[in-house]
């Protein structure tokens, strides 16, 4: 386990970078790392699955996101998110990775990365938008799989 200053632990939220964004998993031990696959591996969107740590890596650099305040401990957050192993209900606005991760970690549903790019999108942020009316309505036409 090159990636780690540290030994890894059952429990332990892990980050990978990818193309754009980063990739959220928990560690369960013997190198193995459950994660909503969502469009990991492509275009199809994928369920709550386990892997291999190097699988889930891809070979980028990986790290160890630290909690100080989780609400479930570490092996109650791996209980968690075993407990949703195969749902296959991914959805990048409202159900992604990040958002799979917080729920086991805090029991709370939400993903950084989606709230910074609709708050970069309703700020205007998008070249030729002027409307959060716009914004918002292609958000949720997203969501739904419309777009």
């Amino acid at each position: 386990m090159g990636f780690f200053s540290r030994e890894l632990r059952a429990g332990d939220h892990l980050v990978t970078k990818r193309l754009g964004y980063t990739h959220h998993g928990i560690y369960l031990g013997r190198n193995k790392v459950i994660h909503y696959s969502g469009l990991a591996n492509g275009l199809r969107a994928g369920p709550v699955e386990i892997t291999s740590l190097d699988n889930f890596s891809q070979g980028k650099h990986t790290y160890v996101q630290s909690h100080d305040k989780r609400v479930f401990c570490h092996k109650q957050t791996v209980k968690r998110a075993r407990s949703r192993l195969t749902e296959d209900k991914y959805n990048l606005l409202t159900n992604n990775c990040e958002h799979f991760i917080n729920w086991c970690i805090y029991g709370k549903v939400r993903s950084e990365q989606v709230s910074n790019v609709a708050i970069y999108m309703l700020s205007g942020g998008v070249s030729g938008i002027g409307s959060g009316h716009i914004v918002t309505n292609s958000i949720l036409r997203l969501s739904r799989g419309l777009l």
